[in-house]
């Protein structure tokens, strides 16, 4: 058997040679995965399933606290494994019914109440930016007057990331429970240089999806977090899915991170670093996830197809792939792939979805793996669509 040929890369990470670490379990997935039992799906989690002792291996390979898996089906059907632990001191252990912070997987979400206020005629996606930025970082911000809301959706801006340097960590240090919000960021976007020409290249930049966030609030005049509630999270019946919060929910997993560069994982839960930011700051289950996917890709509650076509077919060349609209469009042996992967202070997170198949896989996990490990991803595909083409 090969190894998947995924080339999907999201926040850049690729399958290395270490599948061949895999291949026992692999091989017991794909007879727990096999497309005669695919109609299995059960939605509990059970000690001795294939998928829970996959999951387990995985997690200790990686050096991960815990992680939970979802995969949701063609017709409805869901599956879940979780393994390890939830928080420490005292130990609790990983359930399904965890909240995770997801990261970048919330540009998904940003770029879908941008496309729908597009359909409504509120926005056109050719205005520049700056239009609905405070006028006071027009002309303070790269790019900001030539750069399209397409610029920003597709990655292709030139406005350099706010995260880069160390400025915006020091400023979580000094106030680590702040609760940033999308405009107070514009000055750590204002008085960059822009990286190149708007629509020219790929960069990924959270600067984008920032001033996407500001754009939201501007044009609903409400905060991101309601908007998301009306727009999002209640058409998909996500009821366990928001923003980040003080006091944190009893529901989220503790996040874990080798924060002081020691290889050692400290629980850095308490740090804000973007709670509410349209750039990476929902919290959510494996669950509602799926439920999005469902709503976004399957049932059309979201966007309808000719929103949908354009964000997964307007894209530009990202390295292993392409970037379309808040999300990554790839190929991999057994047909394309959409989604996003994400990174949060302690937490990680992929979101799949296979159009030829109906198929979303999810993994939420509480900490950044401390050792090289391929994306889960990629490695549950032969069992769960058999042999590649």
């Amino acid at each position: 058997m090969l190894a998947p040929n995924l080339t999907f890369c999201g926040d850049k990470i690729v399958i290395a040679g270490l599948w061949r670490l895999w291949m026992p379990v692999l091989f017991m997935l794909i007879a727990a995965l096999s497309a005669s039992q695919v109609a299995y799906a059960a939605e509990k989690t059970e000690p001795g399933d294939p998928l829970v002792k996959f999951l387990r291996q995985y997690v200790e390979q990686a050096g991960l606290p815990g992680a939970v898996i979802g995969i949701g089906y063609g017709d409805g059907q869901m599956r879940f494994a979780a393994t390890g632990y939830a928080a420490v001191n005292p130990d609790k252990g990983m359930t399904r019914e965890r909240q995770f912070y997801i990261g970048s997987l919330t540009k998904m979400m940003t770029a879908v109440v941008v496309l729908q206020l597009a359909s409504e005629k509120r926005i056109d996606l050719a205005d520049p930016i700056a239009r609905w930025l405070p006028e006071e970082f027009r002309d303070k911000i790269a790019n900001a007057r030539i750069a399209t809301i397409r610029d920003l959706l597709r990655n292709s801006s030139g406005i350099p990331d706010y995260l880069d340097g160390e400025f915006f960590f020091e400023l979580v240090g000094r106030d680590p429970q702040h609760g940033w919000r999308n405009r107070e960021l514009l000055p750590l976007i204002a008085g960059r240089e822009a990286h190149f020409k708007p629509g020219t290249q790929y960069n990924p930049s959270n600067s984008n999806y920032i001033l996407l966030g500001v754009l939201i609030e501007q044009v609903e005049g409400d905060h991101i977090e309601a908007v998301f509630n009306r727009r999002i999270f209640e058409p998909a019946e996500m009821r366990n899915t928001s923003f980040g919060r003080y006091p944190r929910p009893d529901d989220l997993a503790r996040g874990f991170d080798d924060a002081n560069g020691d290889g050692k994982l400290e629980d850095v839960t308490d740090f804000d670093v973007g709670d509410q930011l349209a750039d990476g700051g929902v919290i959510s289950t494996a669950e509602d996830l799926l439920k999005f996917g469902r709503a976004l890709f399957a049932d059309g509650i979201l966007l309808g197809p000719n929103a949908l076509e354009r964000a997964t077919t307007d894209t530009l060349f990202a390295g292993e792939g392409s970037y379309g609209y808040g999300m990554m469009i790839g190929n991999t042996d057994w047909g394309p792939v959409w989604g996003h992967d994400g990174i949060y202070f302690g937490y990680s997170a992929e979101f799949s979805w296979f159009p030829k198949q109906g198929v979303t896989i999810v993994f939420l996990s509480n900490g950044r793996a401390l050792n090289e490990v391929p994306p889960v991803t990629g490695l549950l595909l032969s069992g769960l669509f058999g042999k590649a083409q």
